[in-house]
């Protein structure tokens, strides 16, 4: 009995291995298939940028990225970095446009953008690291670290950022969906110059920065979209190739700009150097409650769509424009 049972087992497990035996080849060649399916789906690519070429063998998951700029790309992409520089050598924090996203995402902080932390970067195990001229020195160590693409940020003119958005973009197959996002803010630009010149009309305005060491009048450089793209009038004209014009109160006085827009690296100096002069009360913007205080990292590091979106909004809300 105990040799018919155990006669009868081993029919049933010859039976299961001829099964597997004949079903296997066709499993294992499906799933063979599924994976050269994918592995054809990405294609590498191969990115001329700036600083090189580099390979890309996947889409990039661990981004680290060294200047806000590609913050702003990246973020109306809905990608969040892994890393990210901060904007002043003196400062652990983000910028305040991504502030929040970045703390919630537990977004590591690699140091300042003028000398990030190759330590911090390889830790994170980035397999793309995004960087400016800033780091050009640093571009072969960077890319022992991962494959590294980088691109000339100019701050000596008011930089159209839409050529390097859409290449970044196009890193990530998503150029499409960055078009749509520019050609949307460029609309909404348009409208905020008409709007700019149907209110202000020839009304002058001054961007104003307080730091440690004086008072500084932007005018051109970079900050020219305000008024190369949004209309606004420059209060006072000079050397075009300089970004900025050191300026007394006397001066500030004399100029009496219609409307201001300060950015100042603390309140104290604010205090001490504009507010607590005389002359402040007497100018015309602050006289019409026509003064925007400005956050630095917006302003002095926009240079994408989300900055100027932040702009646009903090004008329009403050000043009353539709």
């Amino acid at each position: 009995m105990k040799k018919t049972n155990l006669l009868y087992l081993l029919a049933i497990l010859a039976i299961i291995s001829g099964l597997l035996l004949y079903y296997l080849p066709d499993m294992t060649s499906g799933h063979n298939a599924e994976s050269n399916q994918t592995s054809q789906t990405f294609k590498e690519k191969t990115i001329v940028h700036d600083f090189g070429t580099t390979k890309l063998k996947k889409v990039p998951k661990r981004i680290v990225i060294l200047d806000n700029l590609y913050g702003e790309i990246l973020n109306p992409l809905d990608i969040t970095p892994v890393g990210a520089t901060t904007g002043q050598a003196d400062s652990q924090e983000f910028s305040t446009l991504f502030k929040k996203q970045y703390k919630d995402a537990k977004v590591v902080s690699v140091g300042w953008q003028g000398n990030p932390d190759l330590d911090k970067i390889a830790e994170l195990k980035p397999d793309l690291i995004l960087m400016t001229g800033e780091q050009e020195d640093l571009y072969e160590e960077l890319s022992e670290i991962a494959p590294t693409v980088g691109y000339q940020i100019n701050t000596d003119e008011n930089w159209d950022y839409h050529e390097t958005s859409l290449k970044v973009a196009e890193i990530f197959d998503k150029r499409d969906e960055m078009k749509k996002d520019l050609d949307r803010v460029d609309a909404r630009e348009a409208v905020f110059a008409e709007n700019v010149k149907a209110k202000f009309g020839n009304q002058k305005l001054m961007y104003l920065r307080v730091t440690d060491n004086d008072i500084r009048y932007y005018a051109y450089g970079h900050f020219g979209y305000l008024y190369d793209t949004y209309h606004f009038n420059r209060a006072e004209t000079f050397n075009p190739d300089d970004m900025f014009q050191v300026i007394d109160p006397d001066k500030l006085k004399d100029i009496n700009p219609d409307l201001l827009i300060v950015q100042a690296d603390s309140q104290e100096l604010l205090d001490n150097k504009l507010k607590n002069n005389p002359v402040w009360s007497s100018l015309k913007a602050v006289q019409n409650n026509k003064v925007i205080y400005a956050d630095y990292s917006t302003y002095m590091l926009g240079f994408g769509i989300v900055s100027q979106e932040a702009i646009m909004k903090q004008i329009s809300d403050e000043w009353g424009l539709n």
